[in-house]
């Protein structure tokens, strides 16, 4: 693409522009790994709304945007401004757009009067580095991120150098070299940061210090000014000598004052003035303090500073410093879950800090938590070395042990001091709830579950001592608009543990100064169960009503094994594939809920409530409230926000648990599906039937899609252009009968392999239902079943291809294996009722037609059992439906149950139990079921089998090719089959619950037979319903 540097403008964003952005994320993918998102004008614009962006400036070619640089408070440390993030279109790039952009943020903090900006970037990001650095960056050198320095603002903010910066461009006049590698001068411990500039006989040189974040030395061709310490940590209540040093480089004298500046870590007080000729060098002491936690990588260090004034004109100069003690002492233990009594080793850690050998003694106190076997701990320790002390104890109690400890030294030149150290350690077991402190986090317990508060930024985890799977996050909370990102870099002005009947609950508060007078406090209720509420209280201070207020609370969701309820269903994570968050239709979510599941069953459910929007925040998920007006010293309470830590074994009982049981049932829908396009499993012979593969994820379909159908095979090809996620085709289905249609779709990066099936009806559509002296047959022109309403409640035979499916004894029941009376067949039976009873009661049989949820029409019978004579159920009428399509070898088997009993039914159970004999043998039947184990196949008729759950089996014989595929619904609590010498049963249990006057329909349980094996579309049979 040809254009030229000066076609480009740097603009501010304004919605009129979100359309162009838009536009660029989506052809900028491969920037950022090759993602597929798609963004569109809409999300961008509730983005940036929503962005914590003081300002965004985009780059044009025309009216088109090629590039893109956001400007934003930095949240994890105070006095920075921050690019968040920075993009040019990669047909733009070699332009020189990039540098214009961050010229423009670095113009703006300047102008602002900031001194630094910072940024993040990957190892990887190599092409960039230069840019930056050139810009004025420098790269920490750090393992855990890559973060990026700009001091250029604190530069152009000194006096004495703006004489040198009006004259010369700080750009070009650079000499510094450009590596693609972290930079830093180092010395001991200290990292420096050096600039240089030169202009004909002009030159600065300034060095930042890099923990401080200050100026260390500034030199020009006149004049050196530099501090220097003699180390980096130092130990706290000793005097350590700072060094000054000035260099008169003229042949006039210069008139030097300096001052120290003391704060609450650091006594540097002192005030010297000198006349400097040629050069001076002083020191002074500093003392250190230990502050209340160690210093932080992400934070700007305690500084040793001084103000330094040269022929009037006055600059600070300032060092980071690690106040130290003499050692560092931490508890520690490999068990995770506790008992009371319980025995065992601890583990004292042991660091010194000092120079020198020495003895160490550190005293235990008693306690109410652990007793020692041991109160006296004795070490010798050589200098700068760590040891691990084993410690044997008894936990006397489950809780919270912070202890303040005495530690003497002794060195080796009798020199002997003191100092005291706070050890702390959780002790969480079955039941016992606590909370307590350690160095960098609060934290709460309520048996294995925990929550755990980090400090600096209140952060949160949220999840079990037992569990494999990672905590869930909470990132800091936010108020707006626009939301502030200011209680990232606050600690908690004050936390509470509170104990209530039913749960643990810790309570943070946070104190707003981009809202003032606001307060943010925050409840954490830990219950048993493994579920902790989130309430969030935002308490206004002022004199005035506090209007307009929102409240994000994002959470970075890992997206694996999820269930998200959207229109069309709850849509499951079924694929290996995790998806980002920009793919997830998140607009669409349906219901106030998330759930997600690992390879090992465990189990975190999410939900928020009423009023609250679930939706995507920038590259994590988030919850966001409007908050009603705070009138004046009142407040306003919202959530509660739910997480559950392995609660739920699926989404269905969290479903449950956060809406209530009476909610609609949800079908799942897998991330892609080859369906019929209309949801109709259902089509006529002669038809031509469309069929879609869908995508349930934003990005857009690229690649083939071939499918196969009898004879029949087509492909379609799409791509990214075309903006779609679902591909339809149409086949020609010529045929009555049960079709397998195979599909694969391929694309660049991925293959696919899915099947579906299509239950094309007769051209006649007849199906006939006559009574004869054997009851009622039903035949649909490829199969036929009965019922009689003198033998067993139930269907009792089951032909195919003329062979019998079913196991029965008609015309007349008798004892059978556990059974007595047994009839076999299939039958729908109440737990509580024996077959005998059942037998006492009136059935009758009838014909039936009924409708699917798609409007087929299937036939069948109704069988219908009113129960009269038996005590408890006396008032109950059931009524089985067995049904079928024309020339379609399905059937759908299903109950209902009339309550006319003057009682309340509970927790009741209603099983279905289908007795298989496809074989002219019971020893030549066989079941098979899906299994991961070794054996997935079993023989009836030689010995006793109890088969577990499973969604289907298929039911046959050595003596034919066609097997019955039985698929259990999926609200089945129970399903299994059962093998003996005399019967092979396959069964389902489901629970109903109705009150008199009330009906309760089951779903249907299908039936296929066949020779193909149909199980990879068994989840689109279990779609079917009837109204």
């Amino acid at each position: 693409m040809k254009t030229t540097l000066e076609k480009v403008r740097i603009v501010e964003y304004h919605e009129g522009l979100a359309k162009g952005i838009a536009k660029m994320w989506n052809e900028s993918r491969e920037n950022w790994g090759g993602d597929s998102t798609v963004t569109t004008e809409q999300d961008v614009i509730e983005k940036e709304a929503n962005s914590s962006n003081l300002h965004l400036y985009l780059a044009m070619v025309g009216d088109e945007v090629v590039g893109y640089c956001g400007l934003s408070q930095y949240r994890e440390d105070e006095g920075a401004m921050y690019i968040p993030l920075l993009n040019v279109h990669p047909d733009y790039h070699g332009l020189k757009i990039g540098k214009q952009l961050v010229l423009k943020a670095l113009e703006k903090t300047i102008e602002l009067k900031w001194p630094r900006l910072d940024l993040f970037t990957w190892p990887g990001n190599t092409k960039a580095v230069p840019l930056y650095k050139k810009c004025g960056f420098f790269w920490e050198d750090r393992d855990d991120t890559t973060h990026l320095m700009n001091f250029i603002p604190s530069v152009l903010q000194v006096d004495w150098l703006k004489p040198f910066f009006e004259k010369h461009d700080w750009y070009s006049a650079s000499q510094r070299i450009i590596e693609v590698k972290p930079d830093g001068i180092k010395d001991k411990d200290h990292t420096y940061y050096e600039y240089k500039w030169e202009a004909g006989d002009e030159f600065v040189r300034v060095q930042f210090e890099r923990t401080g974040r200050g100026i260390r030395l500034i030199e020009t061709q006149e004049l050196l000014v530099e501090m220097k310490l003699p180390d980096f940590k130092l130990l706290e209540k000793e005097e350590h000598l700072v060094s000054y040093r000035v260099v008169n480089k003229t042949t006039t004298p210069v008139d030097v004052s300096i001052w120290g500046m003391s704060t609450e870590i650091v006594n540097h007080s002192f005030i010297g003035k000198e006349t400097v000729e040629g050069e001076w060098t002083g020191e002074y002491p500093a003392v250190l303090t230990l502050p209340d936690r160690e210093p932080s990588p992400w934070k700007t260090h305690p500084v040793v500073s001084a103000n330094i004034e040269v022929d009037g004109k006055l600059f600070p100069l300032k060092m980071g410093v690690y106040p130290k003690q003499a050692g560092k002492l931490h508890l520690r233990t490999v068990n995770k879950h506790w008992r009371q009594n319980q025995k065992a080793v601890l583990h004292l850690d042991i660091e010194s800090q000092l120079e020198d050998d020495a003895h160490w003694t550190v005293k235990l106190p008693h306690s109410h938590v652990v007793k020692w076997s041991q109160a006296e701990i004795n070490a010798e320790i050589k200098g700068k070395s760590r040891i691990s002390v084993p410690l044997h104890a008894e936990l006397l109690k489950n809780g919270f042990y912070s202890e303040e400890v005495k530690i003497e030294v002794v060195k080796k030149d009798g020199e002997s001091f003191e100092f005291s150290s706070r050890l702390a350690l959780e002790f969480p077991g079955l039941g016992a709830r606590f909370g307590g402190e350690s160095e960098y986090h609060w934290k709460a317990f309520t048996g294995p579950y925990f929550v755990e508060i980090e400090k600096r930024n209140h952060f949160v985890k949220i999840g079990s001592v037992l569990s494999k799977q990672s905590p869930t996050i909470l990132f800091t909370p936010r108020l707006g608009k626009p939301f502030s990102e200011e209680f990232s870099k606050k600690e908690a002005s004050s936390v509470e543990y509170i104990e209530t009947p039913e749960a643990f609950v810790v309570k943070t508060t946070l104190e707003s100064e981009a809202f003032p007078s606001v307060v943010l406090n925050t409840y954490f209720k830990l219950y048993g169960s493994g579920i902790v509420d989130i309430k969030h209280e935002v308490v206004n201070k002022s004199k005035e009503t506090k209007e307009q207020l929102y409240l994000i609370q994002p959470l970075p969701i890992e997206f694996k094994g999820m269930a998200i309820p959207q229109k069309e269903g709850v849509v499951i994570g079924d694929e290996v594939m995790m998806p980002f968050m920009d793919y997830i239709r998140d607009k669409e979510i349906s219901e106030r809920w998330l759930f997600t599941s690992g390879a090992n069953g465990e189990t975190k459910g999410l939900a928020w409530p009423e009023g609250a929007i679930g939706r995507k925040n920038d590259w994590h998920f988030a919850i966001e409230y409007k908050v009603d007006p705070v009138q004046s010293q009142g407040e306003v309470c919202l959530g509660p926000i739910q997480v559950g830590i392995n609660t739920a074994p699926s989404w269905k009982e969290w479903r449950s648990l956060v809406l209530g049981d009476d909610m609609k049932r949800l079908e799942e829908c897998p991330l892609y599906s080859l369906e019929p396009s209309d949801g109709n499993l259902v089509s006529a012979a002669g038809d031509h039937a469309g069929y879609s593969f869908r995508s349930m994820l934003t990005p857009y379909l690229d690649g083939t899609l071939e499918l196969k159908n009898e004879d029949e095979s087509m492909d379609k090809t799409v791509t990214k252009k075309d903006e779609t996620t679902d591909v339809n085709v149409e086949l020609h289905h010529r045929e009555a009968g049960l079709k397998r249609i195979k599909g694969k779709f391929h694309s660049q990066g991925q293959r696919a392999s899915f099947e579906t099936i299509s239950m094309v009806t007769g051209e006649k559509e007849i199906i006939e239902i006559v009574e004869k002296a054997d009851g009622w047959t039903v035949d649909n022109g490829v199969l036929s079943f009965k019922a009689a309403e003198g033998y067993y409640p139930g269907i009792y035979s089951l032909m195919y291809k003329n062979k019998e499916f079913l196991h029965h004894q008609y015309p007349a029941p008798g004892p059978k294996a556990w059974w007595n009376p047994w009839g076999g067949g299939i039958r729908y039976t109440f737990m509580n009722v024996s077959p005998y009873s059942m037998l006492k009661e009136p059935t009758s049989v009838n014909p039936v037609t009924k409708q699917d949820s798609n409007g087929n029409s299937w036939r069948g019978l109704a069988v219908t059992t009113v129960l009269k004579e038996h005590e408890s159920m006396k008032g109950i009428t059931l009524r089985q439906y067995a049904l079928t399509l024309p020339e379609v070898p399905v059937l759908a088997f299903y109950c209902e149950i009339e309550q006319e009993s003057g009682r309340t039914f509970t927790g009741e159970s209603v099983d279905l139990e289908v007795f298989f004999k496809p074989g002219e043998t019971l020893t030549s039947s066989f079941v098979k079921l899906p299994s991961d184990g070794k054996f997935d196949t079993y023989y009836a008729g030689i010995e006793e089998f109890v088969i577990g759950d499973s969604p289907f089996i298929q039911a046959g014989s050595d003596e034919r090719k066609e097997q019955a595929m039985l698929i259990h619904p999926d609200s089945a609590k129970m399903t299994e089959v059962y093998i003996n010498q005399e019967v092979l049963v396959a069964a389902s249990s489901e629970e109903w619950t109705a009150a008199s006057g009330e009906s309760v329909k089951v779903k249907p349980t299908m039936m296929v037979l066949g020779e193909e094996d149909l199980s990879g579309a068994y989840k689109q049979l279990r779609k079917i319903s009837f109204n």
